[in-house]
């Protein structure tokens, strides 16, 4: 009886383990796929900040941060924007990254969205503005008939593509377009936030991030602000206009001023440094492709090549051409790469001559620059006086196999023997002159 009892209750023991081993399985597999779902669940939302000037870097930053916000499957993007404009091309790829975004895209203007950053705006289909904020004057600088009629179509179609009216859009760019009662002709429009509101360009008005997270219904989201790193700061800094051009202007002129000093000095270094900055900011921002690096890096050695060896040859052509193919293709478009390069080369050809002749007898040029003569009292001749040697005597100062150097009259001269070799410290005469070409033969004694 015992032996029964002892064997029941052993027997309930495992079955009581083995359910609770079981149950305690089925919570550890379970519990991830629980918070999983939790956090599936729960809303995601990215703050994006753009603020300065409408820059190649500043489009790559938004397409990469898109780019992962969709990929995250996140709930919601908010651009906050404080910009008076920059790149038109830029903005336009800022445009098309919005527009192509499966996450919603809500763009708030804290302040301002000026230029290039009113395109950005109303290339989402939900624009939230801050009182005292304002949106437009987006007049292309230079004016000119064939910018106008570009800016005005992209702003044209972004504005049908959102369902907003296109002729206060039109109105941002072309001064003579009129609205009754918004702006009259030969005006820009700029629309304020109770403006904008009225006439359908700002969906709501709202006092913060705060409030535009309520208005979308976002306020118990998890949000992520994405920040610009350091990398993007320098490009930020480097691909903006005015930075970019000078960087390669200062490099053509250096890289041309090299052309005209002894050996690869201070105006190389600078010239190649510069350009290689503009290239580093292009790469950096995503503009510019590694074949154009290379194809730059190439250019750069045959210049080198060049330079190393006298004359002015096929190395020195095929170099330069790759450089400036090189600047094309590494900006953000092949138009604007060959204006840049136009206004860096005219700007470059005209201060070379100006900087040698304001700064030429500085100290500092004549260190870098050659400035010497070849005159007969440092050792050398000239052609026009070779025939005036004939019958003359000296010493060869090297050996002549056949060619080398001998001292007639304190002057070095270069001169060939005559017949067999001559070696160093031996008494020559000359026996002929043929143009430049003195030949010598050792004295009989």
């Amino acid at each position: 009886m015992k032996s029964e009892m002892k064997y029941m209750i052993g027997n309930d023991y495992k079955k009581i383990s083995a359910r609770l081993f079981l149950f305690i399985l089925i919570v550890a597999f379970a519990f991830p796929a629980v918070m999983l779902f939790a956090q599936n669940d729960e809303q995601t939302v990215y703050i994006i900040q753009i603020d300065g000037e409408i820059t190649p870097a500043m489009a790559s930053f938004l397409e990469k941060q898109l780019d992962e916000a969709n990929s995250k499957m996140a709930d919601g993007v908010i651009i906050d924007i404080k910009t008076l404009g920059g790149r038109v091309d830029s903005a336009i790829k800022m445009r098309d990254a919005i527009i192509d975004s499966y996450t919603p895209v809500v763009v708030y203007i804290g302040n301002r969205a000026i230029s290039a950053g009113a395109l950005i705006s109303i290339a989402s289909e939900t624009i939230i503005m801050a009182p005292g904020s304002h949106i437009g004057s987006a007049e292309p600088v230079p004016n000119e008939p064939k910018a106008l009629a570009y800016v005005s179509g992209e702003f044209k179609t972004t504005a049908e593509r959102t369902g907003r009216d296109p002729e206060i859009a039109l109105a941002m760019v072309d001064s003579s377009i009129e609205i009754e009662g918004l702006v009259g002709a030969g005006e820009i429009l700029d629309l304020t936030a109770s403006e904008a509101f009225e006439v359908g360009y700002a969906d709501h008005i709202a006092r913060g991030r705060t409030e535009v997270l309520e208005i979308m219904g976002w306020e118990n989201a998890r949000v992520i602000e994405a920040k610009p790193d350091f990398r993007f700061r320098i490009a930020q800094f480097l691909t903006s206009y005015e930075v970019a051009s000078i960087l390669l202007t200062i490099g053509m002129i250096g890289i041309i001023a090299e052309f005209f000093t002894q050996g690869f000095g201070a105006a190389g270094i600078i010239g190649l440094s510069c350009v290689g900055l503009y290239f580093a900011s292009g790469f950096i921002a995503g503009n510019t492709e590694l074949w154009s690096v290379l194809v730059f890096l190439a250019g750069v050695v045959l210049i080198i090549l060049e330079i190393s060896a006298p004359g002015f040859g096929v190395f020195g052509i095929s170099g330069i051409i790759a450089i400036l193919v090189s600047v094309v293709f590494s900006a953000p478009t092949v138009g604007l790469g060959f204006r840049t390069l136009l206004i860096s080369l005219t700007v470059s050809l005209v201060s070379i001559p100006v900087f040698f002749k304001i700064f030429g007898r500085s100290k500092f040029i004549k260190r870098i620059v050659l400035a010497t003569a070849e005159t007969p009292d440092q050792g050398y001749t000239h052609a026009d006086r070779k025939d005036a040697l004939l019958g003359k005597t000296g010493v060869t100062q090297t050996v002549l196999r056949p060619s080398g150097s001998v001292y007639i009259d304190n002057i070095k001269v270069d001169a060939i023997a005559d017949g067999e070799f001559i070696p160093k410290g031996v008494d020559v005469t000359v026996i002929r002159v043929e143009g430049v070409k003195v030949f010598v033969a050792p004295i009989k004694k």
